[in-house]
Order: structure tokens, then sequence, then C-alpha cells
């Protein structure tokens, strides 16, 4: 008797889990994206294993389990914010000895220098207790760099994205920065509007170039939700940005 197909929360949409595994529809990326996959699992942990594709010519993926954060509802912990930002670096150390011409999915990343996921959001990652315990949805892998990668963690795993005390905006961005190991928090802060504005222009250009998952996107309204929460957080970093400034010249850590 088949399996029962259970729809996978996310907002591409098209992905199911199958008993222990997770299938989601292809596109021209999928073979670069299978490639990196084959070169990450022998050598990283929290990857998932690639099984294939199944009779309906779904990509076939190993189901990970653990505990998904819903960081519009929930804040990941502190171990878990470091747990990510430290395998993020293990990651990037790792995928620098991989290179592929594509074609990838996601919108250009200038300055790239290496191959990233491009969307490590708490929605993405699973945890066990305070470590990471699996990265999964790699559609999004592409040419980016290490300060866009962070950029978009903190988006989402801070958050910058939703609001939060400015003290404890700066207090998770150094969580970040030194669990990665650099660039530092203040950076990683300036870095973050123009990677998300990769985003809010980003998916309009690709659902009109006909990428069903982006036209899901416009459909749900994200690059004007977005746009909105981009605007939210323009309007504290400048006090972010004092308390970095006043924690660095002090060589303090933020209470």
């Amino acid at each position: 008797m088949d399996e029962a197909e259970e729809t996978l929360p996310g907002n591409v949409g098209g992905v199911v889990r199958i008993g222990d595994t997770v299938r989601r529809p292809t596109g021209p990326w999928t073979p670069a994206v299978h490639a990196l996959l084959d070169y990450l699992h022998p050598r990283l942990p929290c990857i998932p294993r690639l099984n294939g594709f199944d009779n309906e010519g779904r990509e076939s993926l190993e189901y990970m389990e653990g505990t998904v954060i819903d960081f519009k509802t929930a804040s990941l912990t502190d171990g878990q914010l470091a747990s990510l930002s430290r395998w993020t670096r293990e990651f990037h150390e790792v995928v620098a000895g991989f290179e592929h011409a594509g074609p990838w999915r996601y919108f250009p990343v200038p300055g790239a220098t290496f191959l990233g996921h491009n969307d490590l959001g708490p929605y993405n990652v699973c945890f066990d207790g305070d470590e990471l315990a699996g990265v999964f949805d790699w559609d999004m892998a592409g040419p980016t760099h290490a300060l866009a990668e962070l950029a978009l963690v903190a988006w989402t795993s801070v958050p910058l994205a939703v609001p939060v005390e400015p003290l404890e905006v700066a207090r998770r961005l150094e969580i970040v920065s030194d669990a990665y190991g650099g660039p530092s928090a203040l950076s990683i802060l300036r870095a973050t509007p123009a990677r998300i504005q990769l985003v809010i222009d980003g998916i309009p250009r690709a659902a009109h170039s006909g990428d069903t998952g982006m036209q899901n996107l416009v459909r749900l309204d994200v690059p004007r939700r977005c746009g909105e929460e981009l605007g939210a957080l323009v309007a504290v970093m400048a006090e972010v940005e004092d308390l970095l400034g006043l924690a660095s010249s002090t060589h303090a850590p933020l209470p």
C-alpha cells in the first residue's frame, strides 16, 4: 500500500513528505543542486541524502527529523543561533572546494565568491535541542558570499525581520558574528538591507520569467511584506549601530 502524502509547510509550494522522504518539483537548477548535495553529504553534517527521483519525476530526499522554529512566533535560543552560525562557517569552508556552472535558481548576488544555500532561515533547518540537526530546501542554492549568507541568517534568525528590542538585536548579532568567526556584527547588520532588497526585487523578476514557485510568493504578497519589514529595520538601525559601536569601543559584551 502506498504511503500517504503529507503537504509540508512552505510558501514556494509543491513539497510533500512520504514516509522518510521529501518529494519536491524539479527545475532547470536541479542537476546543479543535486551535484552540490552529492558533494556535501559525505563532507558535512546536517545534509539530506539524495535518493534520486520518484515515478512522478519529483526529486526524493531524506526527511530530516528535528524541531523547526517558526521565527514569526518564536525565537531560536541563543544556543540554536550559535549552532546555526557555526555550521554556516563549516559549510562555507567545505563548499569552497566545489564549483558548478549551474544554472542556479537564485537571483544573482553581487560579488559572489562561492556557492551558498541562500535561504538559511529557521524554516529551512531543524534542531535537536540547541544543536543543528538538519538543513534542507536547497533549491535556492547558488553563488553568494559570506556576508550575504550571514545577512540572511540575521534577517530570519536574530531575527531582524520582526520587531525586537535594539539591545536584543545587537546582542544576538554578536552571537552570529562570534560563532561564525567574523565578519563583525556591525558589518552583518549593514549588509542586511541590500541582501533583503535582492529578495524584494528578485522574486517578481523570477515570477515574470515563469518560475511557478516565485509566482506563489508574489501571490502571497511576500515582496511587499518584506519591504515593510525592511522599513521597520531601517528605522531602528542607527540605534543598533550605536549599541554595537559602544560595545566595540569599550570591548565589553552587551548585557
